[in-house]
């Protein structure tokens, strides 16, 4: 589904800013991290050729949609459960004596920590495959306010 957005601001390498009123489809998603109930500013690639003032249609596809939440859900929540069992049923037995939920707890931290550092190190990498990005602009529809 297109979503309807104004630009706001040019960036280097052919990037824009554009604010968007958020629709019903997407005000329960949250994934944009934007806690405005009528607003969220998101960054795409200039298809379009697009200025600042223009208004222009944004469109994300599914598969990178399932994806990208994939990354940023699914992979910390095995973490964190893989951090937990290993931390609950393995090196319990290589510390005896420590607390096995304190130990699972904090193997369980350290799961999702490792799971946030391999998510920051590559999303640059992520940022440049185009189904992550919210680079599908439908140029015929940009025009000038």
């Amino acid at each position: 589904m297109a979503e309807k957005g104004q630009v706001t601001q040019i960036k280097p390498n052919n990037k824009v800013v554009v604010k968007m009123l958020r629709t019903e489809a997407c005000a329960k998603c949250r994934v944009c991290m934007t806690f405005s109930a009528k607003e969220m500013v998101l960054e795409a690639a200039n298809q379009c050729g697009a200025k600042v003032g223009d208004w222009v249609e944004m469109e994300l596809a599914n598969d990178g949609f399932l994806s990208a939440v994939m990354i940023m859900y699914a992979f910390p929540c095995a973490g964190l459960m893989i951090g937990i069992f290993l931390g609950y049923f393995g090196l319990v037995q290589l510390i005896p004596g420590f607390n096995r939920e304190v130990l699972s707890f904090i193997c369980g931290l350290l799961g999702l920590l490792i799971c946030h550092l391999v998510i920051k190190k590559n999303n640059y990498r992520w940022e440049t495959i185009k189904i992550y990005s919210h680079s599908g602009m439908i140029c015929g529809s940009s025009h000038r306010v």
